[in-house]
C-alpha cells in the first residue's frame, strides 16, 4: 500500500498521519463508519435510566437495535479481538487476559494476534483509519491513519502510531477536558483520552473510527449491589446512599461522549455502538483484599525485618513470595540450615505453628470476625516452597483490623468488593444508526463474530470466506444493498504474530486484572 506523510490540522494542533488515497473498489461511494465499544454495557441499565441517556436513546430511536450474543465466557480481550477480526479465538490467538513470558506474566498484546483486525483490513484498501484504546492494541500497529493503543495513558514507547504523532499526542493529553471522566479510577484516564480523540477524529474525515471505553465494566463489577440492591441481602444503608449513583453516573458520562461524537461527525456517518457482554448480580459477592502479611507478623512479634528484608535469625515465620492481593498466603518457617541464619529447628516446627495459630487468633476484623486461618499447603504450594498457608477470610472484612483489640489499618492495602459479573455470558448491546442503516432490520441471532464482516460490507469491502461470522446485509437499506453487491474473498490472510510485547505498564495492568478476579 502506497502512503505519504503529511501535516494535518487536528483541531488547532498539527499531527502527522499516514494516509493513502481515499479510493474504493465498491460499486458506489460509501459513508464513513464510527464504531464505539462500551465494555459491559447492559440493556437493563440503559432501559431503566431512560431519558437520563438522551443520546443513546436518540440513536436507538432512529436506528436498529438489539442484543449482541457473546462467547468465550464473556472474557473481554477474547471477545473484543473476535469483534475486531471476525474470527474464533483459536484462529486469532487471543485466548485469555494474560500470557506467560520469559520474564513473567504479561497482558495480551497486538503482537500476539494471528490475523488482521478490521483496522488493518480497511487500511489495505487505502482508507483512512483511527483506532482508539482497543483492548490488546499495544504496541500500536502501523495503519493508514492513527492508532492510540490501550496504553494510551502509559508512558510506553509505541503507545501511538505513527511515531511522528507521539510528540503532539504527549503534549495534547496534558490539556484535555477532565470533566466527563474527572477521576482516574475505573479507567478514567484512558476513557478520557479515547473520548477526546473520538470527538476530534469525527471531524477529520476518517473512513473508519474504532474506539473502546472501559469504565462501565469496572464500575459495574464493584458497585452492582448498589444499583440493584434488591438482588442482595444486608446491603449497608450508608454505603448504598453514597454509592447508588456510581453506575448511573458512568453511563451518563458514556452518553455524553456519544452525544459529542455524533454532534461532531458529518451527517452521513454510520454509527455502531456495541458492548462485549451484559451485566448482572453475582450469586455470591466476591471480595478481594490486599493485605501485607509480613506487616502482621512483625506486629505480632513473629518476624523481624530490616532494610535488606527478613532477619531470619530473629524471625520464626515469614510470607513466602505471595503478593498482597492473593487471598491464600504461602508461609515458611525461618528454618535453621535452610534460611540464612534461620533460628527454627526442625523439631520445633510444630511448636512454632501452634504459636502462629494462637497469635493470628488475636487478629480480627472490626466486628470481631477472624481474619486468618492456618492450613496445610496443597501440592502446588509445596512445590513452590510453602511450609504452611494462611488464608485471608473475607467474612466481616473492614478497612482496618484489630490486633489484641487495637485497631490498625496499616496491613490493609486495599479492599475490592465485587457484586456484579458476566461469566454466564449475558448478551451485550447493539445499536446501529445512520443514512445506510435499516431501522427495521431483524437482528435476531446477531453475534460478536458478525461485527467485522457486517462493518466491512457497510464500507463496500470484501467479506472473507474464512470468517467465523457473517455479514448482516439486512442491517442496511435496500437502496444500499442494491448499490453494493456483496464481494467475497477467500481470506484477509494472517498477521505474522510472534509473541507478547512486555512493557513497564504491565505490573499495574495485571494488578487491575487481579483485583477484578480475572487472573490469579
Amino acid at each position: 500500500m502506497s502512503s505519504r506523510l503529511f501535516a494535518a490540522s487536528f483541531i488547532g494542533l498539527s499531527a502527522l498521519l499516514v494516509l493513502g488515497a481515499r479510493t474504493s473498489h465498491a460499486a458506489a461511494p460509501v459513508n464513513p463508519f464510527i464504531v464505539i465499544g462500551i465494555d459491559g454495557a447492559e440493556w437493563s441499565v440503559i432501559d431503566k435510566l431512560g431519558s437520563q441517556l438522551p443520546n443513546l436513546q436518540a440513536l436507538k430511536a432512529r436506528g436498529a437495535w438489539g442484543k449482541l450474543a457473546t462467547d468465550y465466557g464473556a472474557n473481554s480481550p477474547v471477545v473484543w479481538t473476535t469483534v475486531a477480526t471476525g474470527m474464533n479465538n483459536d484462529v486469532h490467538g487471543i485466548t485469555n487476559f494474560n500470557v506467560t513470558t520469559d520474564t513473567g506474566s504479561a497482558p495480551v498484546s497486538s503482537t500476539m494476534r494471528k490475523v488482521p483486525a478490521i483496522w488493518n483490513m480497511v487500511s489495505r484498501e487505502n482508507k483512512k483509519v483511527m483506532l482508539l484504546g482497543w483492548w490488546g492494541s499495544y504496541p500500536a500497529e502501523s495503519v493508514n491513519g492513527i492508532v492510540i493503543s490501550d496504553h494510551a495513558s502509559k508512558k510506553d514507547p509505541n503507545r501511538v502510531s505513527p511515531p511522528e504523532f507521539e510528540a503532539a499526542y504527549a503534549a495534547e493529553i496534558k490539556t484535555i477536558d477532565r470533566s466527563i471522566f474527572p477521576k482516574d479510577e475505573d479507567s478514567g484516564g484512558e476513557d478520557r483520552i479515547v473520548a477526546h480523540y473520538l470527538q476530534k477524529g469525527a471531524t477529520q474525515n476518517f473512513d473508519l473510527i474504532v474506539g473502546y471505553l472501559h469504565g462501565t465494566d469496572l464500575v459495574s463489577h464493584k458497585y452492582w449491589k448498589y444499583w440493584q440492591p434488591d438482588a442482595f441481602t444486608g446491603v449497608d444503608a450508608v454505603r448504598l446512599a453514597a454509592s447508588k449513583d456510581l453506575i448511573p453516573a458512568k453511563y451518563r458520562a458514556m452518553d455524553t461522549v456519544l452525544g459529542k461524537v455524533v454532534a461532531a461527525a458529518p451527517k452521513n456517518t454510520n454509527f455502531l455502538v456495541i458492548s462485549d457482554h451484559g451485566f448482572g448480580p453475582l450469586k455470591e459477592e466476591f471480595v478481594k483484599i490486599s493485605l501485607d502479611l509480613d506487616e502482621v507478623f512483625v506486629k505480632l512479634g513473629l518476624e523481624v525485618r530490616t532494610g535488606a528484608g527478613v532477619d531470619f535469625a530473629k524471625s520464626k515465620v515469614y510470607n513466602h513470595e505471595t503478593a498482597g492481593f492473593q487471598m491464600v498466603k504461602m508461609v515458611r518457617y525461618s528454618l535453621a540450615g535452610r534460611e540464612k541464619g534461620g533460628a527454627v529447628a526442625e523439631a520445633d516446627k510444630a511448636k512454632v505453628r501452634a504459636e502462629l495459630e494462637a497469635q493470628l487468633k488475636k487478629v480480627t476484623w472490626e466486628g470481631g470476625q477472624p481474619v486468618f486461618r492456618v492450613k496445610d499447603p496443597g501440592s502446588q504450594q509445596k512445590e513452590k516452597g510453602a511450609d504452611l498457608v494462611v488464608e485471608v477470610l473475607p467474612t466481616g472484612v473492614s478497612p482496618s483490623v484489630k490486633i489484641d483489640g487495637v485497631a490498625t489499618s496499616a496491613p490493609i492495602k486495599g479492599i475490592t468488593d465485587h457484586s456484579g459479573g458476566h461469566g454466564w455470558e449475558p448478551p451485550g448491546i447493539f445499536i446501529a444508526a445512520g443514512p445506510d442503516i435499516n431501522p427495521k432490520a431483524d437482528l435476531a441471532g446477531l453475534r460478536i463474530h458478525d461485527i467485522t464482516p457486517t462493518v466491512l460490507y457497510g464500507m463496500g469491502l470484501p467479506i472473507a470466506k474464512d470468517f467465523a461470522g457473517k455479514a448482516w446485509t439486512g442491517l442496511y437499506t435496500s437502496t444500499f444493498q442494491a448499490a453494493h453487491p456483496t464481494r467475497v474473498i477467500d481470506s484477509w490472510g494472517k498477521s505474522g504474530a510472534t509473541k507478547a510485547t512486555t512493557s513497564d505498564a504491565d505490573k499495574a495492568m495485571l494488578e487491575q486484572l487481579r483485583e477484578l478476579g480475572y487472573i490469579e
